[in-house]
């Protein structure tokens, strides 16, 4: 089955920047790809093929789907030996970047010879030398640990009498979040039939081709280095280990053709030819898009590879994990560092889930997280080293959950779910919040309190916790732990998402629960004169951030943060219509970029114009004016709602989205190809930083698409 590689492609290079030049190499290198596996594995690096993350490779594996990842290939070193008469010609390809005196070069260096880059499900890199074509194509392997990477070599007869395929896997098997430095003494190697075998303490791994000789080595490159990570303040040089060689005689062939594969475990992978099962896979959920996408407000603008690229890039971050005994879907947050956590699983699974027709999925997420639900709260993440357990840090995690239950019932019809758990899992939550419950902070031991107030709003934190989605706390250089945006008191989305689930849930619930149904219909007019009092400044124009209780009485937070339009999107908010058209006013003049909703305005004097630098640095401004595409969300959403969904309305709301969408299909602008970046600088040029595939983002993205 075929599946385009239209988007995301790094054609030819224009004119004024041939193959080889430093504009042309340096701009690939700022071009990031991602496969991934479905089970928290990953692939991922640059158009360039050169790795610039500790977190990129060509095979990055889950020891306990979709967490545990370990690297287990780093980088391919290869090698083409052209025998004619007598002589041998080498081309090398698959570089790394060093950093000598502070000058960048790579070895070796290929560029030249690179013409083209296509992502699809797979990753293909086309060099030309001469008349002579080699082509690398990568394949991950359908939630497997494995991968496999395709050579074809074309032309061969008119450069050579024969030839030699040389692959040196370079390697680690090391945690993703660490760096290799050399330690001799770390692995142990051997040869096998036509494989190489590599043992770290307790994972072994097998890198294996067809036909070749193996040979082991036992070699060191050092020094790599990653240029991302110096961005980012943190450790940015590695030692790569090479255990040996595997030679592929490619005979006197005009067309040759060898394959290599790489996996975690210690019976190698057969070489997989494509990628039929994913494909397979997403071709209704792509045929469902084109259909949802084909409407008269997006007409006039080449969006054809839309439906694909969102049925990928939405795809990526559905995996599978052991809840139990049970296997069950859940959502990964973001590539390459993220795992599935509670906040960002409800907020991206309309989009991600329902707006695809994966309502199963839908469900096993639900379940997943149900099943752990404890005083009332769903975790916000599952632990990374043990998966039996779950960190309960989070006031609004629940929130989202009740959201996206009672979304799913009105998508997917299942009265059996709701009846027989999910119903119960949203009042376990409401009833929690209703009479007091608590999170953990930050050290794990400390309880921050969680409930509601006498006015019918919820209450939550301390001026030492990060409940909310504005959560960026980080040790700092004076061995004290800061949390910059704790937001104590009463918030305006969480209170916004607590009075619509009970608008909501007063409509819905089963008959079983009649007396909640009838409690949180009077709860939910109480809550609805209280927000309006609470948070509307008729000074401000638009709704105050949070308010938070003192000795002295409430203090109001007057910051113009882009909260509120979470509360201004709900279809069953507190916010009243005409608060809801000033609130967006403000809104649309002094946060909107063309890649989402700033996090402050430029005229605060909080505000950050730049993300980078070590992790305090960076946790400092994450929330402080760094632009967030997910929020584009609400803001559309609010725009509809404000505009009664009118033509005009839906207008905007495209031009809105339309330079994401542009990043989203494009191949010249930086960040990952075929999804949506975390974050972005506030100020222009609007550079993509955090995490390059974000589920948020593009959940989001689609579900407004939708709306239209």
């Amino acid at each position: 089955m075929h599946w385009p590689r239209n988007h995301a492609v790094v054609h030819d290079p224009a004119p004024e920047h041939p193959a080889g030049s430093k504009t042309h190499a340096t701009a690939l290198l700022d071009r990031e790809w991602l496969l991934t596996q479905g089970g928290g594995g990953f692939a991922m690096g640059t158009a360039a093929g050169v790795n610039t993350r500790r977190y990129h490779g060509l095979l990055v594996a889950a020891t306990q789907p979709p967490v545990g990842r370990v690297v287990v290939l780093n980088q391919l070193f290869e090698q083409l030996d052209l025998h004619a008469d007598g002589k041998t010609k080498t081309l090398e390809f698959g570089g790394c970047l060093f950093n000598e005196d502070g000058k960048q070069h790579l070895a070796p260096d290929c560029q030249a010879m690179l013409k083209r880059f296509d992502r699809g499900l797979d990753a293909v890199w086309s060099y030309q030398w001469g008349g002579l074509t080699f082509t690398r194509r990568l394949i991950l392997h359908d939630r497997k640990p494995a991968c496999t990477v395709h050579y074809d070599v074309t032309g061969l007869s008119a450069v050579c009498a024969s030839a030699t395929l040389r692959v040196r896997p370079m390697v680690t098997l090391r945690d993703f979040h660490q760096l290799e430095q050399r330690d001799d003494d770390r692995f142990a190697v051997w040869a096998q039939g036509d494989a190489l075998h590599v043992k770290r303490g307790d994972l072994e791994a097998s890198y294996h081709a067809p036909g070749a000789l193996p040979q082991t080595e036992c070699n060191w490159w050092y020094g790599v280095h990653h240029t991302t990570e110096a961005h980012r303040g943190v450790d940015c040089y590695e030692d790569l280990f090479v255990p040996g060689v595997l030679s592929i005689g490619l005979g006197a062939r005009d067309d040759a053709h060898a394959a290599f594969t790489a996996k975690l475990g210690g019976k190698p992978a057969k070489p997989k030819k494509g990628v039929k099962r994913r494909a397979k896979r997403l071709k209704p959920i792509r045929a469902s898009l084109s259909k949802v996408l084909n409407s008269d407000v997006l007409s006039g603008q080449d969006r054809k590879a839309l439906p694909t690229i969102l049925a990928q890039a939405s795809d990526d971050f559905i995996v599978r994990r052991r809840v139990g005994e049970r296997k069950l879907s859940t959502i990964i947050a973001g590539y390459p560092w993220f795992a599935d956590w509670g906040r960002d699983t409800f907020i991206a699974l309309p989009g991600l889930m329902l707006c695809t027709g994966r309502y199963g999925e839908a469900h096993d997420t639900l379940a997943a997280f149900a099943d752990a639900i404890q005083g009332g709260l769903v975790p916000n993440r599952f632990d990374d080293d043990d998966p039996t357990l779950a960190h309960y840090n989070t006031v609004d995690g629940s929130m989202w959950f009740v959201h996206s239950a009672l979304d799913y019932l009105e998508k997917a019809g299942d009265e059996k779910a709701w009846d027989g758990w999910l119903a119960e899992a949203c009042v376990k939550i409401v009833e929690a919040y209703r009479t007091g419950t608590f999170a953990m902070s930050h050290d794990g031991e400390t309880k921050v309190p969680i409930g509601m107030d006498g006015d019918g709003l919820i209450s939550a934190g301390n001026g030492h916790s990060q409940l909310t989605w504005m959560d960026a706390a980080a040790w700092g250089p004076d061995g004290k732990f800061h949390v910059f945006t704790p937001r104590p008191g009463k918030c305006v989305e969480i209170n916004g998402l607590w009075h619509s689930a009970l608008v909501r849930l007063g409509k819905q619930l089963p008959k079983a629960f009649s007396k909640e149904r009838k409690r949180y219909v009077e709860l939910s007019k109480r809550a609805r004169a209280s927000f309006a009092a609470t948070f509307w400044s008729d000074e401000l124009g638009y709704l105050i951030d949070h308010v938070t209780p003192t000795g002295d009485g409430p203090v109001a937070d007057a910051s113009l943060r882009p909260n509120q339009l979470i509360a201004c999107a709900l279809e069953h908010g507190p916010v009243e219509d005409r608060h809801r058209v000033r609130a967006l006013a403000a809104c649309r003049d002094r946060l909107l970029t063309p890649v989402g909703p700033r996090t402050l305005p430029e005229d605060d004097p909080a505000f950050h114009s730049h993300y980078g630098g070590p992790p305090f640095d960076r946790d400092r401004s994450y929330h402080q004016g760094i632009v967030w595409p997910w929020l584009t969300g609400p803001y559309c959403e609010t725009v509809l709602r404000a505009g009664s969904f009118s033509d005009e309305a839906k207008r905007e709301v495209v031009e809105t989205l339309t330079p994401l969408i542009d990043r989203l299909t494009g191949s010249d602008f930086p960040g990952a190809r075929g999804s949506l970046a975390e974050i972005h600088d506030p100020l222009h040029p609007f550079a993509p930083r955090g995490c390059p595939a974000q589920a948020w983002s593009v959940a989001e993205l689609l579900r407004v698409l939708t709306l239209v």
